[in-house]
């Protein structure tokens, strides 16, 4: 089971580094990523304090990047940002 997980997780790092154009399928890695370390942490049975400030360190995350993506498509005019354009 344990290696299950290690797999999941270096394949998300993968699909998250290398297979992202768009800056919203780069935040739904990055969130499927985080649900499987919390799982993770549910399966070994961590502190519950660790748990909790986890998730509200995941929750604040996925606010400033949605935020983050609100603010981009008001500038920019539409969703499909891509990361080339962040640069200029």
């Amino acid at each position: 089971m344990n290696f299950i997980i290690f797999n999941l997780i270096f394949m998300m790092l993968f699909v998250m580094f290398s297979l992202n154009v768009y800056y919203l399928s780069f935040l739904i890695s990055v969130e499927f990523l985080i649900v499987t370390i919390l799982f993770y942490m549910l399966l070994f049975n961590f502190n519950n304090w660790i748990f909790l400030i986890y998730l509200v360190f995941a929750v604040c995350e996925a606010v400033l990047g949605l935020s983050l993506l609100v603010s981009m498509n008001y500038e920019y005019g539409h969703q499909k940002i891509e990361f080339v354009n962040l640069l200029k």
